[in-house]
Parts: structure tokens; C-alpha cells; sequence
């Protein structure tokens, strides 16, 4: 079977040896025991994973990337290959961003704590080189960024990359987590969030890797009372990507956004997977996902929020919007609600179509070609997510991509 020798690989050389050696003790036996997903696994039965379990990756040397850029006016923490890299990271000396926080007993008290059930974090917690800890305690003004590159190598390799990011209570922050990268690899991400009493988070999610690259991701995000997460995260590269993103509303009055972009073109494979737990009364999630589509790609949304017992006085609103640039692209959109409780308001649905002939038209009757046109089109559907991104810096690159 493909799916066990790729398992077999990933876990072929010996668990580092550190202060986390007994998680991954534990994440080792645990990913043996779930195994790589097949055909029957449920929540991945629209994503083909032959790409993956046909490319011999090997655990990922360390590498060396020359002239990286990151956004002007951020912190930044760099990881090259999934290792820290010193020399391109700019930290503040405030020590509340640092690339490993090993010595501060909150990142023990967070670490590796959820998403047992997933293979993928459990390979990820077991092979980790090193993690970026974010720790802020008041409001931090400047834009953190966490740039994850991989370096093009002549052999298909694998790295991982994980972050910890915890706000104290009545905290607020940016956050641009990115990933970048070119040649054939696997990149496998793992972010935990925990937001704290009335902590405010505005996380921008960017992975824009290599036509090659495998991009596997799991984010959680634990929300207690009066926090405020608002989420975009943005998927364009990849050969094969999948995001995973658990949202749980621990503490009342939460208020949850999430946006999110696919663009997928050729023979792109693109996943993105939610769910959001409402465990507490008078808590507010709202879900708007699109998804750009051509070449022979397919693009999959599976959402589903679920309203526990006793989550009365639960406001919420799901949107799949989708775009279909060729008759040989596909998209599935699956927006779910699962509600518990009577005293509730859910609303979700979704869409699929094709750019409007009439549009094109008026666009060409003012002097545009057909090329020029559609990439206008497509950037205004695109917009109404990245325009909303708080760094303007990062919205003129995101623009030229999808405009590319």
C-alpha cells in the first residue's frame, strides 16, 4: 500500500531527542495507529492524495536560503526547512516573539495538546525541528510575521513547521503566518492558538509554494470569554494543499470571522476543511469562503459548525461562493450546520457559476481585450477577501499573483 510506505518514510529516522521527546513518544504511536488516509476516510474522500504516496520524501537536511524578503515593517520570525533562521529573522527586545520559547513554562502548559484524531499532526509533533512561540501579553502595534520557506533540493524532501501563538487576556495582535517555497517537497504546518479573556487576534494565513510542493496544514484556535478572532487565510501554490482550521467558542460572547481564498489553475489539488464548535451561549462565527477554479484543478470547501447544548442565543452566517473558469475544473462546496439547540440563529449556503457574459462584454465595449477583462473580473471576486488583509504590502503582491 502507497499510503503505509509513505507513513514508513515519514517516520523513518529517530524522534529528536529534546524536552518534548515524550509527546513524541506518544505522537509516533498515535499516527501508527491512525494511519495515512485512504479511499474510506470520510473527510478525505474528495481529496486524491496520489501525489503525495507517489513521491519518495525523505526527512528534509537543513538547507540554505539566500536573500529572503519579508514585509516591511513586521517582526518577522524565519524558518528555513522548518529550522529557525537567525539571520533572516527581525524580533523585537521585548522577548514576546521568539522562535522556540522552550524555557517559558506557557508553551509546555499549550503545546501538542489537541488534535489527536489527525495523522498529520501527530507525523508533525513527532519530526518538529523547532516552533515559533508568540507570546503577547499587551497590544503589540507592529505585524508579526512568521515566513516558512523551503529551499529547492535535487531529491523530494520533507519539513515541518509549527507555531504557538498565545494572547494573555485583553491582548491584541497581527499575525501574517506565510509559507513559501519551490521544488518538489512536503510541507507539513501545524499552528495552536489560545486566545485569553477579551483578546483581540487578526491572523492572516498566506501559502503560496512551488507548482511541485505538498502542503498538508492543521490550525486550531481555543477562544475563552470576549475574545475576537478574525481570520483570513489565502491558498494559492501547491501541487496538493489541504487546510484544516477547528474553531472552539470556550467562553460566551466570542465573535469569530473567517475568509478564506482558493486558487487553484492546471492540476492543482486544493482542500480546506472547517469546523467550528459553539460551546457557549451568545457567541457569533462568520464564514465566507471562495474559490477560483480553472485548467483541469479541482478545488474542495467542506464547513460545518456545530451548536452544542446549551450554546443558546448562537448567531451564525456561512457563505461558499465559487467561480468556474473551465469546463474541466471542478469544485465541491459542502457548507454544513449542525444545531443542537432551538434558541439559535444559522444561516448558510452556497453558490457556484461562471464569469457573466455581459460583463465581459461591457468590459471589452470600453477598450479591454478578452485576457485583460477576465483577470479583472476574477480579481474583483477575489478582492472583497484580500482587500480586507491589513497590510497593504501583502495585498499588492496577492493582487499580482491572482492577476497573473
Amino acid at each position: 500500500m502507497k499510503d503505509a510506505a509513505c507513513l514508513t518514510r515519514l517516520l523513518g529516522n529517530p524522534a529528536k531527542e529534546d524536552a518534548f521527546s515524550p509527546l513524541r513518544e506518544e505522537a509516533e504511536a498515535r499516527a501508527k495507529a491512525l494511519a495515512l488516509p485512504g479511499a474510506r476516510h470520510e473527510s478525505w474522500r474528495l481529496t486524491d492524495l496520489a501525489y503525495l504516496y507517489g513521491q519518495d520524501f525523505e526527512p528534509a537536511a537543513p538547507g540554505v536560503a539566500p536573500g529572503i524578503e519579508g514585509i516591511r515593517g513586521t517582526w518577522r520570525i524565519v524558518f528555513v526547512d522548518g529550522r529557525y533562521s537567525k539571520e533572516h529573522s527581525v524580533l523585537p527586545e521585548s522577548g514576546e516573539v521568539s522562535p522556540l520559547g522552550l524555557e517559558d513554562p506557557a508553551l509546555h502548559d499549550y503545546f501538542g495538546r489537541g488534535m489527536k484524531d489527525e495523522v498529520f499532526a501527530q507525523l508533525n509533533l513527532r519530526n518538529f525541528e523547532d516552533c515559533a512561540f508568540v507570546r503577547v501579553k499587551n497590544d503589540v502595534k507592529q505585524p508579526i510575521h512568521v515566513l516558512f520557506v523551503s529551499t529547492k533540493r535535487d531529491a523530494p524532501a520533507a519539513y515541518y513547521s509549527r507555531m504557538l501563538v498565545l494572547l494573555e487576556d485583553n491582548a491584541n495582535a497581527t499575525l501574517i503566518e506565510e509559507y513559501r517555497g519551490e521544488g518538489h517537497y512536503f510541507c507539513n504546518a501545524v499552528t495552536e492558538v489560545m486566545l485569553k479573556k477579551h483578546a483581540n487576534l487578526r491572523h492572516v494565513r498566506v501559502q503560496r509554494e512551488g507548482n511541485d510542493a505538498v502542503h498538508v496544514g492543521n490550525t486550531e484556535v481555543n477562544l475563552e470569554q470576549g475574545s475576537h478572532y478574525d481570520s483570513t487565510s489565502v491558498s494559492l501554490g501547491g501541487r496538493l494543499s489541504r487546510h484544516s482550521l477547528h474553531l472552539a467558542h470556550h467562553g460566551e460572547r466570542v465573535d469569530a470571522r473567517l475568509d478564506g481564498l482558493t486558487l487553484t489553475d492546471a492540476r492543482q489539488i486544493a482542500d480546506v476543511h472547517t469546523r467550528v464548535d459553539h460551546l457557549a451561549p451568545n457567541c457569533r462565527t462568520v464564514q465566507r469562503q471562495k474559490c477560483i477554479a480553472d485548467g483541469a484543478s479541482a478545488a474542495v470547501f467542506s464547513g460545518n459548525i456545530v451548536v452544542h447544548e446549551g450554546a443558546s442565543g448562537t448567531d451564525t452566517k456561512q457563505e461558499s461562493r465559487n467561480l468556474l473558469l473551465s469546463g474541466r475544473a471542478k469544485i465541491d462546496a459542502q457548507p454544513q450546520l449542525e444545531i443542537l439547540n432551538d434558541d439559535v440563529s444559522c444561516r448558510h449556503g452556497a453558490t457556484v457559476g461562471q464569469l457573466d457574459p455581459e460583463e465581459l462584454f461591457y468590459l471589452k465595449s470600453r477598450g479591454l481585450d478578452e485576457a485583460a477583462a477576465r483577470k479583472l473580473l476574477i480579481y474583483a471576486f477575489a478582492a472583497e477577501i484580500v482587500d480586507r488583509i491589513p497590510v497593504r504590502e501583502l495585498v499588492e503582491s496577492l493582487k499580482q499573483r491572482s492577476l497573473s
